[in-house]
């Protein structure tokens, strides 16, 4: 992997907590903490609202932005697509960024909501910890939809796993893709599907490529087997990783 047989994965907060709090209270629990923390920051919108409902840095929150709005002024044509939704707080900046598109962009999210999936031998074992948690909740993803006033009509929830859901859906073509599913079989998977659907000029930008070593392997396999891409970044305390498909 490039890394010891342990990988690299972030560290988690209060694991000795986790055991004894059932799993369908961590997105209550996260927003009531994410609230607190805003308390002592300074935000403007829409990243203030959207602070409770998600995990996504701060610097790659507003790529995404840049990228959503990119798509909008160049008029690559195509819908949003999100995988690893949680509560909703990154697909929500991506819907606010794009409501004046015409024609308008659906915004699909793909998420079982049951937490992560089980790791393989790809992502080591320090990642193995997260199987099972980071649980998001779809009743929160309305929630903040609601609060940075997108329209429900534009929002399509495919809940269930990647492996079983991908096959059922079809959506052709796709302007901005958001991969933020951790480890490395589901962000394969994601590559595997939506990189064919992506328009030419349209983004994939990646959530966990410095964080998790799992993912980091799917995407550097995807770049060696595809030349003409490179990955892209904007640094600013953190990153942002994305690929442009050539036009």
């Amino acid at each position: 992997m490039g890394e010891s047989d342990e990988g690299v994965a972030p560290r988690q907060s209060w694991r000795w907590l986790r055991p004894f709090l059932p799993k369908r209270l961590q997105p209550a629990l996260r927003g009531l903490r994410k609230r607190w923390q805003r308390l002592f920051l300074k935000l403007e919108e829409p990243y203030r609202s959207v602070f409770p409902y998600t995990q996504v840095h701060a610097v790659r929150q507003r790529n995404l932005v840049r990228l959503a709005e990119s798509i909008d002024r160049e008029q690559v044509p195509g819908d949003i697509v999100e995988c690893g939704v949680l509560d909703g707080g990154s697909a929500a900046l991506m819907a606010w960024s794009t409501r004046g598109s015409l024609p308008t962009r659906a915004v699909h999210l793909f998420d079982a909501w049951e937490g992560l999936p089980p790791t393989t031998a790809h992502d080591g074992a320090a990642a193995s910890v997260w199987a099972g948690e980071v649980v998001g909740s779809p009743v929160r993803v309305a929630r903040v939809m609601k609060a940075l006033g997108v329209e429900p009509s534009r929002i399509r929830i495919h809940r269930g796993w990647f492996d079983q859901v991908f096959p059922t859906v079809d959506v052709r073509p796709v302007a901005l893709l958001h991969i933020d599913c951790d480890f490395f079989m589901p962000t394969r998977l994601c590559l595997e599907k939506w990189y064919p659907c992506l328009s030419p000029g349209g983004y994939a930008q990646f959530d966990d490529y410095e964080a998790f070593s799992g993912c980091r392997k799917a995407v550097d396999e995807f770049l060696g087997a595809h030349p003409e891409l490179k990955i892209e970044t904007v640094v600013h305390h953190a990153t942002a990783y994305f690929i442009r498909k050539p036009r």
